[in-house]
């Protein structure tokens, strides 16, 4: 059995810092060609402008390709052809035209397709299919098949036989010598001018074989799709192509690899590739035999999957602009409401802004737009927040109406800086938006702060100073441990530490020195990449940090500041106050009541289902939605209890999500129980019985233990 796990990938993935740093030189390059074909058309004699188009591209290709963008590289090598053609005068009359026509329209496609790119983590392909091949058709070449430009989301696991037993390493190395003769005999006769279906059955049964030599490993994939697509060329579902070749000689090469290495993963073949080409022929199935239908059913695909792949870009501008406007709009409405204190309004001792309940709800409405659909539900709880204090909801409760305005305003500023975050990102969505919303500040400061005490430290430091940096780095560790960057306080704690006891006179060349300048270095080297980018800062660079602090040992203390602060959280949780049965006003009531009443129905609806097969999948997420959209209506009705029950589950499930561990066995039965407790506390708050603050701190407490447990890695 291979060491890579089933989900592994021999491949590197797109560096979103490289694509974003090469973006405006690919942009300039793009406007040059532009400039460079708008002025070879108002004279076709000359061709120094076709010169600097071809020069233009070229950059554009290498850089593509060294940025791992295969199917970008694709268009941008069929843009080179195409002005090599106009240069050599291969093309002309109406052909030329066209060409010219395709070109451009290949030069405004490629920055919405990286736009793509950026948003999805991935080079899908997508939008790039009718580029290519018209400047293929226009040149009287063959088109490239769609296969190439398809992209299927596709769950990492999907297709591979968990537990599954295979033969012994030479076991499979002798079948596969067995298997590799036939194997390339029965690809040339279905690829020959006149494929027999015999052919095709005999491919078939050696995939068959190779699935079982290889179940339970990466290959698995590929050799049960390589069955189904056989099966569907020998029914003639099918019919040879260029990429249908590249898919039966990259079957030769796996079969050969494992001849020589067993089941060990090629880590020159990229698996996930040929299997994105193989599920387009099974999409492309007008009928489903038998393994073409096991194959739809193992992998999802529905009716709808070739065209919803076939969709075309949406220009990432227009996005941009709808959110840059929401955030102007959020801005100039949360200065307004801090001049109108709220305070006040609720009470009546001041006149409420004006518009400003409409204004949000434009707001919402440009959020929606954007596809933001979880900070606009976020900025519906503000709307009915913002009514009820209007209202005079809270005008005889003080307290309550100061807790509901630190609600709205944690809201509205959330929002916002979430806003800010999409626009930085360009639009992208991280896998937990609001955490790195909140996280994102304190990343670029901790950073920059970093980098200021590795040159204070450089330029020399006296016991004053070095006391003073060693302070910064234990407060450091409990900012970072309180947003749940665990690893990253210990280093910085561990840091601090060693230098606020290192002795007197220490010198830089000293070998413990020499660890902690290290490991300082790498320290902010990771916070600056994770301040730009969470998904690609990597955990090769924290773990060299962590190494080189391993190498500092200070003296034992009684008790550190990290432990005091997690000291200080644990108690500050078991010391929550008696909460007070929360109501409802009867003008919410019933609204409440019905909509948390929906949520639980679903949620009851979808829990079981995952309980009995536990993963990071879409169901997962739609529960974690659920507990979203609870979350926001128990603030909005004042009910706060609830909503900072909502927002726990919620922020536990992000940890759950953005996590590679393991999932936590206990995570099934915590979600069963918080949602067992739901109905009854709905119920409470609603006026039948009491309200059970003790159980929603003992499961609030419980999430939070957990969540930390995820960051931690534990």
């Amino acid at each position: 059995m291979s060491e890579l796990q089933p989900n592994a990938s021999p491949r590197q993935g797109i560096d979103l810092i490289d694509l974003r740093r090469l973006r405006p030189r690919l942009q300039g390059s793009l406007d040059a060609a532009e400039a460079a074909l708008i002025d070879y058309s108002r004279d076709i004699q000359r061709r120094e402008p076709l010169l600097h188009c071809l020069w233009s591209v070229h950059h554009i290709t290498a850089a593509l390709g060294s940025l791992r963008l295969h199917k970008a590289e694709m268009l941008a090598l069929e843009m080179e052809r195409g002005f090599l053609r106009l240069l050599r005068g291969d093309v002309v009359a109406e052909r030329r035209n066209l060409v010219m026509g395709g070109l451009m329209r290949a030069i405004k496609t490629l920055p919405a397709y990286l736009d793509h790119v950026e948003q999805l983590r991935l080079d899908s392909g997508r939008g790039l299919e009718p580029c290519v091949n018209d400047l293929r058709r226009w040149a009287g070449e063959v088109p490239r098949p769609a296969a190439l430009f398809f992209h299927y989301p596709v769950a990492a696991e999907c297709g591979v036989t968990h537990a599954a037993q295979t033969p012994a390493e030479e076991a499979i190395r002798r079948g596969a010598d067995v298997l590799l003769a036939p194997y390339l005999q029965g690809a040339k006769g279905v690829l020959g001018s006149r494929p027999g279906a015999e052919s095709a059955r005999t491919l078939a049964r050696i995939a068959q074989k190779m699935h079982g030599f290889l179940a339970g490993t990466v290959q698995e994939p590929f050799w049960l799709l390589l069955m189904a697509l056989c099966e569907a060329l020998a029914a003639e579902l099918a019919e040879p192509d260029e990429c249908i070749a590249q898919i039966f000689k990259a079957g030769a090469f796996m079969v050969k690899y494992a001849r020589e290495h067993g089941s060990a993963v090629d880590p020159d073949m990229d698996y996930p590739a040929y299997v994105q080409r193989l599920l387009y022929y099974m999409a492309a199935c007008p009928v489903q035999p038998l393994y073409v239908a096991h194959v739809w059913t193992v992998f999802g695909i529905t009716e709808n999957t070739l065209r919803d792949a076939q969709r075309g870009l949406i220009h990432n501008d227009a996005l941009l602009a709808a959110l840059r406007g929401a955030s102007s709009r959020l801005s100039s409405l949360i200065e307004a409401l801090e001049q109108a204190d709220l305070e006040a309004v609720a009470t009546g001792r001041a006149p409420q802004p004006e518009d400003s309940i409409a204004e949000l709800q434009a707001i919402r409405l440009r959020l929606i737009a954007a596809g933001e659909e979880l900070l606009a539900e976020d900025l519906r709880g503000a709307d009915a927040m913002l009514e009820q204090l209007y209202a005079g909801r809270f005008a005889e409760q003080p307290e309550r109406c100061r807790q509901a305005v630190l609600s709205l305003a944690q809201t509205l500023v959330d929002t916002q800086l979430a806003i800010a975050n999409r626009v930085l990102l360009r639009g992208e969505q991280p896998a937990s938006a609001s955490s790195f919303a909140v996280l994102a500040p304190l990343l670029l400061a901790t950073g920059e702060r970093l980098n200021q005490l590795q040159e204070q430290l450089q330029q020399g430091a006296d016991d004053e100073q070095r006391s003073a940096v060693a302070a910064e780095l234990l407060t450091m560790e409990g900012a970072l441990f309180l947003q749940g960057l665990l690893r990253e306080a210990a280093v910085a704690g561990q840091l601090g530490r060693w230098l606020g006891e290192a002795r007197a006179g220490w010198t830089s060349d000293e070998p413990a020195a020499m660890h902690f300048a290290q490991a300082l270095a790498w320290l902010s080297l990771h916070i600056e990449r994770a301040s730009l980018d969470p998904a690609s800062a990597g955990d090769h660079v924290l773990c060299t940090a962590e190494q080189a602090a391993t190498f500092l040992q200070p003296a034992p203390a009684s008790e550190t500041e990290g432990a005091r602060a997690a000291d200080a959280a644990e108690q500050a949780q078991d010391a929550l106050p008696s909460e007070q049965t929360e109501t409802i006003p009867a003008a919410f009531r019933e609204v409440f009541l019905e909509e948390s009443e929906e949520i639980i129905a679903r949620l009851q609806s979808e829990l079981p289902a995952w309980v009995a097969a536990p993963a990071r999948d879409e169901r997962l997420r739609e529960i974690r939605r659920h507990f979203h959209t609870f979350k926001g209506n128990g603030n909005a009705v004042g009910l706060f209890s609830l909503g900072d029950l909502g927002r726990d589950v919620q922020d536990l499930l992000d940890r759950v999500l953005e996590s590679q561990q393991p999932l936590d066995a206990t995570l099934p039965l915590l979600l069963q129980e918080v949602l067992e407790a739901l109905p009854d506390l709905v119920a409470t708050c609603g006026g039948a019985g009491e309200f059970d603050a003790a159980r929603v701190r003992e499961l609030r407490n419980r999430c939070m233990s957990l969540g930390r447990g995820i960051a931690d890695g534990r």
